[in-house]
């Protein structure tokens, strides 16, 4: 080999790209259980609310508000309705 070809080599090691690290990745997920949550569902799951009771003291009667009077209707309506239809109509 000549003196070229090796200086050549050497040269070429250096400027070359350095190799990239490989890095070994999961593509399954890790399943973690999260403590926390699991600790609240489970008391959410078993939690039994008390019975409320009523309180007979906050219960009023139910009083129906009186009912309304008919209108009245005046007596002689037939007599005003026969007045305005026969009143002369105002001209503008």
């Amino acid at each position: 080999m000549s003196i070229a070809r090796i200086a050549f080599g050497s040269l070429a090691s250096k400027v070359a790209a350095p190799s990239m690290a490989a890095r070994a990745i999961s593509t399954t997920a890790v399943a973690q259980k999260d403590v926390v949550q699991e600790l609240y569902l489970k008391e959410l799951k078993g939690y039994k609310p008390a019975p409320v009771k009523a309180d007979e003291s906050q219960v009023k009667d139910l009083k129906l508000p009186p009912a309304p009077e008919a209108p009245k209707v005046d007596a002689d309506l037939d007599q005003q309705l026969a007045a305005y239809n026969n009143a002369p109509e105002a001209s503008q």
